[in-house]
C-alpha cells in the first residue's frame, strides 16, 4: 500500500496542467513529470471488477507495483481496463513496469 506521503491528494486530481496519458492493453496511465504535489493514484471501477473484495485486490496489487515509481515532484494515476482482473501478478508487473519505463526517462525509479 502507499503511505499517506505517497497518495495523492483529491486536489491532484484536479490539475491538469502538464498532463500526459499513455496506455496499455490492460491499464491506461495519465502522468505529470514536474507537479508541485507529488503521489501516486489507482482508478478501479465496477466495470473492472463488480465486486469491491476484487477492486481492492487489484488496487493493492498496482499499488504494490507502483510504490518504487512514487518519486517527490512526480504524479502518477493508473486507470485499470478491462481483463485487468484475471491478469496474474507477474504479467500486471510486467506490463506495468514496461508502462512506466517507457513514460520515464531511465534511472527515474527509487526505493521509498
Amino acid at each position: 500500500m502507499l503511505s499517506r506521503a505517497n497518495r495523492l491528494p483529491r486536489a491532484g486530481f484536479e490539475q491538469n496542467t502538464g498532463l500526459r496519458r499513455t496506455a496499455s492493453r490492460y491499464f491506461s496511465m495519465a502522468y505529470i513529470l514536474k507537479a508541485p504535489i507529488s503521489g501516486g493514484a489507482v482508478v478501479v471501477s465496477k466495470k473492472i471488477a463488480k465486486k469491491a473484495v476484487d477492486r481492492h485486490l487489484l488496487k493493492r496489487r498496482i499499488k504494490a507495483i507502483l510504490k518504487p515509481w512514487c518519486v517527490s515532484g512526480r504524479v502518477i494515476i493508473i486507470h485499470a481496463r478491462p481483463g485487468a482482473a484475471e491478469l496474474p501478478f507477474t504479467e500486471m508487473e510486467t506490463e506495468l513496469t514496461a508502462l512506466l519505463q517507457q513514460s520515464f526517462p531511465s534511472g527515474t525509479m527509487y526505493t521509498i
